[in-house]
C-alpha cells in the first residue's frame, strides 16, 4: 500500500489517524507502519486530535452509586439535573470536573441555536479547554463577568488561549472584572458596547458558573481582587461562597457590600432568572459554599464530585 508523506501534519492526516486508532481498532505500531511514520508521532498527533476536539470522549457506563446520588441530589434539592464524578484526588478534581461539565454539555446539545454563557475561574476554564463543538455552527458563546481575558493571558503563559479554539463566536465583555470604584464602574457598564454583551450574556440559553468558597486558596484572592484580610471580613459577615465575585449568605443572598458595586458581572439576581445555570464545583472545603446556591436557586443543575454530593445530602 502507498505510504502516505509524513510531512503531512494537517487536519485530514490527524483525522486519518485518529480513526484508524479509536475507530478501527488498529495499534498505534501498526498505524505507524502503515502511515510511514513512527510511533511517537502517532501518540503526538492522537494528542492533538483530543486538544484540537477531533476527538472526545464520553463516559456513559452506568456507575450506579454515582446514579443513584445524582437522583437523591436532584429530590432534595429540587435540580434540574445533577452530574457526579467519582471520587478523585482534590489536586486534581477541577480537571475532572471541567471534563465532565464539557461531556455534559457535549451530549444536550440540540440542533436549535444555543448561547452559552461563562463565568471565571479555573474549573469553568479547564471546561473550555475540554469542550468541543466542531460541526455545531449553531453554537455560540458569551463571557458572564468582565476580565477574562486578563484571566487568560495570566493563567496560561506560553499556551493557546482556550477561547481560540471557538473562533469568532465568543463575545467577551470588554472591561475589567473589578475597577476602582462605583463611579469607573458605573462609566463603564454605560459604554455601549459593553452594555450590548452583558444583555446578550443576559440571554444565555444555559450558563455555566464556578462557585468560589471561602479559603485562602480563592481564585479572587490569588489573582489579588480581593485581599486574605479582605476575604476574612466578608466571611465574618456571612459570606459562604461567591459566584460571578458576588459574595452570598448560607440563604443564597447576596451581601450588601462596597465590593459589589465596583464589580462588572451579570447580577446574581439576573443569574438567578437565567433559563439553566449550571454550577461546576466539588470538594469538602466547598460544600457550605455550594449549599448557599442550591438554597438560594442560584443554580439549576449541580456537576460534583461523590464525596460533596454526600454531603450535600446530610
Amino acid at each position: 500500500m502507498a505510504r502516505i508523506g509524513t510531512n503531512r501534519d494537517d487536519h485530514e492526516f490527524h483525522v486519518r489517524v485518529a480513526w484508524y486508532y479509536y475507530k478501527s481498532g488498529m495499534t498505534q505500531e501498526e498505524i505507524a507502519n502503515r502511515l510511514g511514520i513512527n510511533r511517537a508521532r502517532v501518540i503526538k498527533i492522537l494528542d492533538n486530535a483530543r486538544k484540537e476536539g477531533i476527538v472526545s470522549f464520553h463516559v456513559t457506563s452506568p456507575y450506579t452509586n454515582c446514579l443513584r446520588l445524582e437522583q437523591d441530589l436532584i429530590d432534595k434539592w429540587k435540580l434540574k439535573d445533577a452530574v457526579i464524578i467519582p471520587e478523585v484526588d482534590r489536586s486534581v478534581i477541577n480537571k475532572n470536573l471541567g471534563a465532565a461539565g464539557a461531556q455534559y454539555i457535549e451530549m444536550n446539545l440540540g440542533k436549535e441555536d444555543t448561547l452559552i454563557g461563562f463565568g471565571w475561574g479555573n474549573t469553568i476554564s479547564l471546561l473550555l479547554k475540554y469542550l468541543s463543538v466542531r460541526g455545531r455552527e449553531s453554537v455560540s458563546f458569551v463571557t458572564l463577568s468582565g476580565g477574562i481575558t486578563a484571566y487568560f493571558q495570566s493563567t496560561y503563559k506560553g499556551e493557546a488561549n482556550p477561547l481560540s479554539r471557538f473562533d469568532n463566536r465568543f463575545h467577551i465583555i470588554p472591561a475589567p472584572l473589578l475597577v476602582s470604584s462605583a463611579e469607573t464602574c458605573r462609566s463603564f457598564l454605560a459604554e455601549p458596547e459593553v452594555a450590548r454583551i452583558i444583555q446578550v450574556a443576559e440571554l444565555a440559553n444555559i450558563a455555566v458558573v464556578g462557585i468560589g468558597a471561602m479559603t485562602p486558596g480563592a481564585t479572587y484572592v490569588s489573582f489579588g481582587y480581593i485581599s486574605q484580610q479582605e476575604l476574612e471580613i466578608l466571611r465574618k459577615q456571612g459570606a459562604v461562597g461567591d459566584i460571578l465575585g458576588q459574595f452570598y449568605d448560607q440563604e443564597g443572598r447576596k451581601l450588601d457590600v462596597e465590593y459589589h458595586k465596583r464589580l462588572i458581572a451579570v447580577s446574581l439576581e439576573k443569574l438567578r432568572e437565567m433559563d439553566h445555570v449550571i454550577g461546576v464545583a466539588g470538594g469538602e472545603h466547598k460544600v457550605d459554599a455550594i449549599k448557599g446556591a442550591l438554597r438560594g436557586r442560584l443554580i439549576h443543575s449541580l456537576i460534583t464530585d461523590e464525596v460533596t454530593a454526600y454531603k450535600l445530602l446530610e
